[in-house]
């Protein structure tokens, strides 16, 4: 893990349900991209992006494109940083959802350590290009919550982190470790 360094973590916009396809493959529609670069716009940032990654899928990838155009950055596809692998979307998904967070290993969902192992290395990663230069990370509400869980530890609650989170969202860890909401410089 990389000390000292800010990041501000993304939740990807909210993509229009495909019914059957999978939620990993759904793509924003104009109202997804325009709350994208919303959100791009009131990121908290000192300066240019030093670093942004994005999930592959295409709901992240459409929302760091309007981070990208918005702060003249290039978004850097990252496959470790997609969603927690999951047998299904559908009813009794948040209950579910809600037992995973709180630790319960369940048939079928990415076990915990691997998804943060791999969240943290892909934050370590750009963490590393960036030269000290702020980070955007791009990804989504289960894979944030386990991930940064991970970081802060138990004082972290990943299941309220996760029932609060809004489609988009930005977070900001600063250098202190502290965790609050991105506050829009446009309010």
């Amino acid at each position: 893990m990389v000390p000292n360094a800010a990041l501000t973590y993304v939740r990807h916009a909210m993509a229009p349900v495909v019914e059957g396809v999978h939620p990993s493959e759904w793509h924003l529609d104009d109202a997804g991209r325009e709350a994208a670069a919303t959100t791009a716009a009131g990121l908290e940032l000192d300066g240019s992006i030093g670093a942004l990654v994005t999930s592959t899928e295409p709901k992240a990838m459409g929302t760091a494109a309007a981070i990208a155009e918005r702060w003249g950055a290039a978004a850097t596809p990252e496959p470790r940083l997609r969603e927690a692998t999951r047998p299904w979307i559908g009813p009794g998904y948040r209950a579910m959802a809600h037992r995973y967070l709180r630790g319960e290993a369940l048939d079928g969902w990415e076990p915990h350590d691997e998804l943060a192992a791999r969240v943290q290395a892909a934050v370590d990663d750009a963490v590393g290009r960036a030269s000290g230069a702020p980070v955007v990370v791009v990804s989504h509400g289960l894979a944030l919550a386990i991930h940064l869980g991970e970081r802060l530890g138990r004082a972290f609650d990943r299941e309220s982190f996760w029932s609060g989170l809004t489609f988009p969202d930005a977070w900001v860890l600063d250098e202190r470790s502290e965790l609050h909401r991105s506050r829009s410089r446009l309010s």
